[in-house]
């Protein structure tokens, strides 16, 4: 019987944004992630096609109001989303963004707009951004446990987690990372950080990446964080 968890928890990536001009609602402003999982596919012949939208918005709107007006998204749309509240830090100040997962109808982006817009959503107008920037994800993890703190993504292909109990920063988890890559005994991936909430208590995560992902290779980077 599979070990199936639904949880509450955050990632924290870097991220190449790019505006998107087409097909949006006049005097707002979205963005688009153009090189995602950059550690696995900047090591490949070929790249993973943009997959995250944000829509900019003028406040930081709670998850549980983003999952509210999912339900109301997908009568509008007629489709499923993968929709998170996140927020986007630049020069030490935040902005609100809402993320839209695997949204491939780019066509259709004024259109979502409208539907979130008649919930009450405002968008921001003014947003400047250029390049690399610090974005955190708050989401809905759809996990099963395959091993103690070994997980796998449950409706995103590719996808695994290790949880740990060490607090690191950011330039802490890039030095343990760097280290599990130059040891050369795990195959290619691409990991970020996180935290899930976990029976009332934070819980450090990594998010691994990989076309080739198995037990395996968690259990080989799961070693790097011990």
């Amino acid at each position: 019987m599979k070990n199936t968890i639904h949880l509450q928890g955050s990632i924290r990536k870097k991220e190449f944004l790019v505006p998107i001009k087409k097909s949006i609602l006049t005097n707002t402003v979205v963005s688009e992630a153009s090189n995602p999982y950059a550690d696995y596919y900047g090591q490949l012949p070929r790249k993973a096609e943009p997959n995250s939208i944000f829509l900019h918005t003028t406040k930081f709107y709670f998850l549980e109001e983003i999952l509210s007006y999912s339900q109301g998204l997908e009568k509008c749309l007629r489709d499923t989303l993968n929709i998170a509240s996140a927020y986007i830090e630049i020069n030490k100040k935040q902005f609100p963004a809402i993320r839209i997962k695997q949204f491939t109808d780019y066509s259709q982006i004024e259109k979502l707009q409208t539907c979130l817009a008649r919930q009450g959503v405002e968008f921001s107008e003014k947003f400047q951004f250029n390049g690399e920037v610090d974005v955190r994800i708050n989401k809905i993890f759809h996990l099963e446990e395959i091993e103690n703190t070994v997980f796998i993504d449950l409706t995103e292909e590719h996808k695994g987690y290790i949880t740990h109990e060490t607090p690191l920063t950011s330039e802490e988890f890039e030095e343990k990372i760097i280290a599990v890559k130059n040891n050369h005994v795990c195959k290619l991936f691409d990991a970020v950080r996180g935290e899930l909430l976990m029976n009332g208590k934070v819980v450090e995560l990594v998010r691994v990446y990989s076309e080739a992902l198995d037990l395996k290779l968690l259990e080989c980077i799961k070693k790097g964080f011990k």
